[in-house]
């Protein structure tokens, strides 16, 4: 009986072991596709990857001065400001003198603006939406769960390379 409890668990191990390295591929893998995706769609607008990933951090985390735009994406100064004129430009994002410090400047996203991003981005967003449906109300709090530690984890790798 022991025998067999221990053969049990060695192949529990081995398959626990194998599914591991497969999560780490598909995470590879899954993570240069949505690279590629951000990329081809940001081409399609007519935009750089850098002035689609700071209207999605506008958007996700909402107004920010320059200089936490610039933090927040890992950008200098000028990139940053370079970045806030081209997106100015074209009317997405507008610049806003901070109320409690003149000398800051508040960047917004204009919603209006993004109705041609919202085509590009609704064909994913339904193919996902109907990829979620297939799974059960505990599979997706585990998908939730797994994401929401995989963003914080991802986080505090980018803080290290900083």
């Amino acid at each position: 009986m022991a025998r067999a409890a221990k053969q049990a668990g060695r192949k529990d191990g081995e398959r626990r072991k194998t599914l591991m390295g497969q999560m780490q591929f598909l995470g590879q893998m899954a993570s240069t596709e949505t690279a590629l995706f951000h990329q081809a769609a940001a081409a399609k607008l007519g935009l750089g990857i850098t002035d689609t990933k700071t209207i999605s951090v506008l958007l996700q985390e909402g107004a920010m001065t320059a200089g936490q735009l610039g933090r927040r994406l890992s950008l200098t100064s000028g990139a940053v400001t370079n970045v806030i004129d081209r997106l100015e430009r074209r009317g997405i994002v507008q610049r806003a003198s901070d109320a409690k410090d003149r000398r800051k400047v508040i960047v917004t996203v204009n919603e209006n603006k993004l109705a041609a991003a919202d085509k590009v981005y609704r064909s994913v967003g339904k193919a996902f939406e109907r990829l979620l449906a297939t799974y059960a109300t505990a599979e997706l709090e585990f998908l939730v769960r797994y994401l929401q530690a995989s963003i914080e984890l991802t986080k505090q790798e980018i803080a290290k390379l900083a």
